[in-house]
């Protein structure tokens, strides 16, 4: 079959992506790193600027192009900032990342691209996690930006390659020091590729592309050592940490949360096949990607601190690999083994189709659902629909205060938004009585043994999974609130 006759494919194939990624985008309630963000995001569009911190947050990408993509749609502050707006940044990135192969036809070959990009479109953790707002999927993007200057110049010379990878990969590192990661294993690819490429414009490429690293790092930090500190004061959550098994357990491992099972254990093969092809037929880009995304997997699996996201650019490569390994498997066979690698690449395209829509659409913020990362629950909206009717119906509520006592509360100042004014105490104030609404976190409730039963009725809500707070409303707020029903 001509396949470079065929490239209108590449329509479906990107539509589907982002359908994906686009439809039912505001359903699942905000995640809490979501709301930071939003909120980060917030103080540019107020005028407060950003202010880099080494220490949290990473970096300034994701709330610039937030900020941009709020002013576009006319939302001027933390209060008009909607679901919509902030997660299309991300939905836009993880839709440009499946055009990623069409622009490495050169070193995938054109079915291997096109197989690479339909691996793209449906993998259940890369839709999941562009529907996101969070750093991962521009850095993700970022990166196949990379990854793309980098074929270029492999193939080509050509030290304006060299400068674009170098600015993409400043933006990498402008959006999250896991860059770095990225950053080291392709250099490790580099070298394990180096005899192929001695003497042939390497040291003029590197110093191309540092130089455009390095006026990145400016543009978006202003002094590159603000950046360089974020390895020495980032401060990690123990909370995170897990096993070295966590991620064969995340995607490799065969697992059943009726009604749904979940695995992208066919990727992994397909990809090994990729790495076979990439040795096989002597593919510099492909033998790069192969040792590149071994690196990545094991200093992953190293680092104790883990959540599922931060696998979305190793998985990225994979799907790079599992297209060539699909392509060289099909075009190599010959007769039942020809077919044998039809059916398996139909079976598992289909396979991970049908989960990406559980982990989407069925289950996008379901504890079943293995994706899913410390869930807002369900319960935060019904706490914003109730407050808002209390500000609606009750003029106490209105003249009154919100009292948010302890850490951890986030996403809680999302769904807090335009109510009344609020405010978060580590310790309860003298006057705590005197407010409308206290919300207390339950570090603080055990802490602090919080007792308001003479002046409040109390309610349980959840915040995040497994993570309640107690919710004290005032007596003569809930008398406005019952008489008001």
């Amino acid at each position: 079959m001509n396949w470079q006759g065929c490239r209108w494919f590449w329509i479906p194939v990107l539509l589907l992506g982002i359908g994906l990624r686009f439809f039912a985008l505001s359903d699942p309630p905000l995640h809490a790193d979501e709301a930071v963000g939003a909120k980060i995001t917030a103080g540019r569009l107020e005028g407060r600027g950003y202010d880099f911190r080494p220490s949290h947050f990473h970096g300034p990408t994701l709330s610039w192009i937030a900020a941009g993509s709020a002013a576009l749609a006319g939302q001027t502050s933390f209060a008009q900032l909607d679901v919509f707006t902030l997660r299309t940044v991300a939905a836009l990135c993880g839709s440009l990342v499946v055009v990623l192969p069409f622009l490495l036809r050169r070193s995938l070959g054109e079915m291997g691209a096109l197989l690479g990009g339909l691996f793209l479109a449906v993998s259940p953790l890369l839709c999941a996690y562009s529907r996101v707002f969070i750093h991962e999927p521009l850095l993700t993007c970022f990166a196949a930006a990379t990854l793309v200057c980098l074929g270029w110049w492999l193939h080509s010379r050509n030290p304006f390659a060299a400068v674009c990878g170098g600015f993409a990969l400043g933006l990498m590192a402008a959006t999250k020091e896991t860059f770095a990661i990225t950053a080291f294993s392709w250099f490790i690819g580099l070298l394990a590729v180096w005899r192929h490429h001695r003497g042939h414009g390497l040291a003029v490429a590197a110093l191309c592309s540092s130089g455009a690293f390095v006026m990145t790092l400016f543009a978006a930090y202003g002094n590159p050592l603000h950046f360089f500190s974020t390895f020495v004061n980032y401060a990690t959550d123990p909370a995170h940490a897990r096993s070295a098994f966590y991620y064969w357990d995340l995607l490799i491992a065969l697992k059943h949360r009726p009604p749904q099972w979940w695995s992208e254990a066919g990727m992994a093969v397909l990809a090994i096949a990729g790495v076979w092809t990439g040795w096989r037929k002597a593919e510099t880009f492909l033998r790069l990607l192969a040792v590149s995304t071994a690196v990545q997997l094991a200093v992953y699996s190293a680092i104790a601190y883990k959540t599922p996201w931060l696998m979305m650019v190793p998985w990225m490569q994979v799907c790079l690999l599992a297209g060539a390994g699909a392509a060289g498997w099909i075009s190599a066979a010959r007769g039942p083994l020809r077919v044998a690698g039809i059916v398996l690449v139909s079976l598992v395209v289909l396979f991970q189709l049908q989960q990406t829509t559980a982990a989407v659409f069925r289950f996008p913020n379901d504890v079943r659902n293995p994706l899913v990362y410390s869930p807002t629950a369900p319960d935060i909206v019904g706490l914003r629909d109730r407050l808002q009717a209390l500000k609606n119906r009750s003029p106490s509520f209105r003249s009154g205060r919100i009292a948010i006592l302890g850490s951890g509360y986030w996403p809680l100042p999302w769904y807090l938004r335009g109510l009344v004014e609020t405010g978060y105490f580590e310790e309860p104030p003298w006057n705590l009585e005197s407010f409308a609404v206290v919300i207390a976190m339950p570090d603080s409730a055990a802490r602090e043994g919080v007792d308001l039963s003479a002046t409040h009725e109390m309610f349980y809500y959840g915040l995040r999974h497994e993570v309640p707070v107690t919710v004290f409303i005032r007596n003569d707020v809930r008398e406005e609130e019952v008489a008001g029903r």
